[in-house]
């Protein structure tokens, strides 16, 4: 048969293999994906019950409590912007969108006069963000990671004016303990003047098709208004300042945790789209390259029947 024959039959071989990998990988987001989706909706009622017990506590703020450093808008121009991303690819425009609203991000910061200072949950917003220069930063600056961070936030931020931070740790399964660590260090950071804001940039799960970027400020807590339609002053046991001690870095901890999981939601919802797409891909590839296939298969027998014939005839 001809060589190009031979080609066919090597690239028909590697798309199955492709089709059977991104089957796979489908199968198994789709597993993870049913957990995380399960993890989120599970989380939801407590995490906006929450929210809505701190903005009644912050409406009702009155007094300098060393709960109020969550509430004190900072005196330093630095914005600390938590960019949450994926450990892998494959997963669609998931990564993608997210590096681009962390980029208007940045430039919405760098408009307002202010110095973002970008901290990278995923090695994949992190691959991106590291090669570009922030403003007032310098291209090629020394990776910090996380631990570092977390030990000493204070101390690396000054350091690593504008720098780009790197998590020190994959968070495919995140669990309350992680976000009520990452939560400490952010507000010491806060509390000690480091950074005079914190926003969060992820994707915020609807379907395993639709996952929206969003940009959120987190720090400083600020009063909402009344979402139930209840005014007036609220009476609470034991005192405001004992509550708030608790309730407020708790919901830092709860909000961080609430992002992680629909932000692993939203990859797994993504991945599994992305696979499924690919895998529908291959189909239809494999199915037009058999045809070419089969076409010069019978071409090439027609031609040697030919000149079988031909040969039969001049004899």
């Amino acid at each position: 048969m001809p060589a190009n024959l031979k080609d066919l039959r090597t690239r028909i071989k590697s798309v199955k293999n492709t089709q059977q990998i991104t089957k796979a990988m489908k199968l198994v987001s789709a597993a993870k994906f049913g957990r995380a989706q399960n993890n989120v909706l599970q989380a939801r009622p407590y995490a906006r019950s929450l929210e809505k017990l701190v903005v009644k506590l912050v409406a009702g703020a009155r007094g300098a409590d060393s709960a109020l450093n969550l509430l004190k808008s900072g005196s330093s121009g630095r914005v600390l912007l938590i960019v949450i991303s994926s450990e892998r690819g494959l997963c669609g425009g998931y990564n993608t969108n997210t590096v681009k609203a962390a980029l208007r991000a940045v430039d919405e910061l760098v408009s307002a006069g202010k110095k973002p200072v970008v901290m990278c949950i995923g090695k994949k917003a992190f691959q991106v963000l590291s090669k570009r220069t922030l403003p007032g930063g310098v291209k090629g600056q020394k990776q910090v990671p996380m631990q570092k961070f977390v030990e000493a936030p204070a101390s690396v931020m000054s350091e690593n004016e504008n720098g780009i931070f790197q998590l020190g740790m994959t968070f495919d399964k995140p669990n309350y303990e992680f976000a009520q660590t990452l939560a400490t260090a952010v507000e010491t950071a806060f509390g000690s003047g480091e950074v005079g804001e914190v926003h969060i940039v992820y994707n915020q799960f609807q379907s395993a098709m639709t996952q929206v970027p969003v940009s959120e400020k987190v720090l400083p807590l600020q009063s909402g208004g009344s979402e139930d339609g209840v005014t007036g002053e609220s009476i609470l046991e034991p005192s405001w300042s004992a509550l708030a001690e608790t309730i407020l870095p708790r919901y830092l901890a709860t909000r961080i945790y609430q992002v992680l999981l629909e932000a692993i939601a939203s990859e797994h919802g993504a991945r599994m789209t992305a696979m499924d797409n690919a895998t529908r891909n291959a189909k239809d590839m494999e199915r037009r390259l058999q045809i070419t296939y089969q076409r010069a298969r019978q071409a090439a027998i027609t031609r040697e029947l030919i000149e079988i014939i031909s040969g039969a005839e001049a004899l």
